[in-house]
């Protein structure tokens, strides 16, 4: 999904970013960098790490840049109290304003055919915080958590070949984390959350494999190798 919306955007900075020939000012007060902290594209909502490399950076005199990974382009800015607006050929982009925040709804919708909603966030203030941008269900699964029970692939109780408690596993607001099992570390995948899924993408120690669901408050790991399988389910470690 990331890649679809460096596509896009990269499309968009293909295009030439001039002063926009309305009335306004450019405050030096929102002068800054700006990072994305959200976006919304074919119904999925994207934070973290699928949005970095993406940034806004409101100059001095109405200086701007927009850059997507390696794309970079120079431009210029204004704003009233209440939006910040960029023109791209005669299409003006429009930004509301928030607390630290600049929001485009529809963003460029007409010159790429797709609805993308940005979020961007001033660096360095609390609203940059990724947690501030995740959905309820990815802020329920943050923290610390460790193995309450332990069931096998016939969903018995396992708990006299391991215990429950062996597995532990730390969630981060950026979609990184930690999975531990019997105190050593076996992945550091980067999460996601898709329909009561829990995504677990990155290489497990042993060629063991890591698949996650929540549902109706319930976590559970599927932790599962050559010659073992089991299903832990998970008690936050605050408890």
């Amino acid at each position: 999904m990331k890649k679809i919306i460096s596509i896009l955007i990269v499309m968009m900075l293909s295009l030439s970013i001039i002063a926009c020939g309305g009335s306004g000012r450019a405050d030096d007060a929102l002068s800054g960098k700006y990072i994305a902290v959200t976006g919304t594209s074919f119904g999925t909502t994207l934070s973290g790490s699928e949005m970095e490399g993406f940034t806004l950076e409101l100059k001095s005199k109405g200086k701007a840049t927009i850059t997507i990974d390696d794309e970079t382009i120079n431009g210029k800015w204004v704003n009233d109290d209440d939006t910040v607006t960029i023109t791209v050929e005669k299409t003006d982009i429009v930004g509301e304003l928030g607390e630290d925040t600049i929001i485009f709804k529809d963003f460029l919708k007409e010159e790429v055919g797709v609805s993308l909603d940005i979020t961007f966030a001033k660096e360095g203030t609390d609203a940059a915080k990724p947690e501030n941008f995740l959905p309820e269900e990815e802020k329920a699964l943050l923290g610390d958590w460790i193995g309450a029970s332990v069931t096998d692939v016939m969903g018995d109780d396992a708990s006299s070949e391991v215990s429950p408690s062996a597995i532990t596993a730390t969630l981060n607001p950026d979609h990184s984390s930690i999975i531990s099992f019997d105190g050593t570390e076996i992945a550091t995948p980067q999460w996601s959350y898709i329909s009561e899924t829990v995504l677990f993408e990155g290489d497990v120690a042993d060629g063991a494999s890591l698949y996650g669901e929540y549902k109706d408050d319930q976590f559970i790991i599927t932790y599962t190798g050559n010659d073992f399988y089991y299903n832990f389910t998970m008690e936050s470690a605050a408890k």
